[in-house]
């Protein structure tokens, strides 16, 4: 059987640029949207001794950069914060585009929420999510059967949280998120189930709808901490409802970028832009830059039903 495998495209897109000390060090785990026929991309900027910052660059549908920022656009304001603003995803909803990113603070990590409608001015709106040590959060794009639809990872598996509505989602009731924490696996969506994503798994890039459902790209990390791609389908109405999963990654570190870096043997798929059936996902590479590869929509729903649940 066939498997589907994620092919690369032009190498390294992006990295760091040593003419910038906020990003001299390392340009890596983009997030990405897709707006007409440009991509606009969030990523992570590290200097000195792993502080970060998070700079735009804007791209073409074949992942060529048309513009980027010389200053970031988010920077460290915030106590959660105060060491790096790292990892951001990007959302489509509504009428605006949020932006999830970890705030570490030296010690602890936790989901930090901003808003754009241009990619010229940023609003943070503050800490989202339980109190606690969180990554690889990101709202659904869309409603999933009426409802606000939060993906979030408390390690090691991947978990959904659900609102009524955006001001429910930022301002929950008192309860909300110590009864989410302590019925943690009533609320969680997947397990790592393979050896090549059996230390831990999160989200990647936001889910995007399909005819079939909902698709995830997540990362795996085995037991030697080498990071993978895989991808799931979920149900349109019921985001807890795993319909299909691949079994084997679809990238994994083979070229040098991805192999030696500031952290060896990772791609870490955090963004996505789909031109037709053209699946784009852009990857950080070893902690150090972005790459991209490609695939067809079509064949990875087909791949999919090939190990439907």
């Amino acid at each position: 059987m066939a498997r589907f495998l994620l092919e690369r495209v032009n190498g390294i897109i992006l990295g760091p640029r040593e003419e910038h000390t906020w990003e001299s060090r390392a340009a890596f785990n983009p997030g990405t949207v897709r707006s007409d026929q440009h991509i606009h991309m969030l990523y992570r900027a590290v200097e000195g001794d792993n502080f970060s910052t998070i700079g735009y660059a804007r791209l073409d549908r074949r992942g060529r950069v048309l513009e980027r920022h010389d200053e970031p656009v988010i920077s460290r304001t915030l106590p959660q914060e105060s060491r790096g603003c790292e990892d951001p995803r990007i959302v489509a909803f509504e009428d605006r585009y949020f932006i999830f990113y970890s705030g570490f603070d030296g010690e602890e990590v936790r989901i930090i929420m901003a808003e754009t409608r241009d990619f010229r001015q940023y609003r943070k709106m503050g800490q989202v999510g339980p109190d606690t040590w969180d990554k690889d959060a990101m709202l659904f794009p869309g409603r999933v059967d009426g409802k606000v639809a939060f993906m979030h990872r408390i390690e090691p598996n991947i978990q959904v949280a659900l609102f009524e509505d955006l001001d429910h989602f930022l301002e929950p009731e008192p309860e909300y998120w110590t009864d989410h924490l302590a019925k943690l696996d009533e609320h969680t969506v997947l397990y790592g189930e393979q050896a090549w994503e059996s230390e831990k798994i999160g989200a990647g890039p936001p889910p995007f709808l399909t005819d079939a459902g909902w698709i995830l790209i997540y990362h795996g990390v085995d037991r030697r901490l080498t990071y993978r791609a895989g991808a799931v389908l979920l149900d349109e109405r019921n985001p807890y409802k795993v319909i299909a999963r691949l079994p084997y990654p679809i990238l994994e570190p083979e070229r040098e970028y991805e192999r030696i870096g500031d952290v060896n043997n990772v791609v870490f798929p955090q963004g996505t832009a789909i031109f037709d059936d053209d699946l784009l996902v852009f990857y950080g590479g070893a902690d150090k830059v972005v790459g991209l590869a490609m695939g067809k929509v079509s064949r990875l729903i087909d791949a999919l039903w090939k190990h439907r649940l």
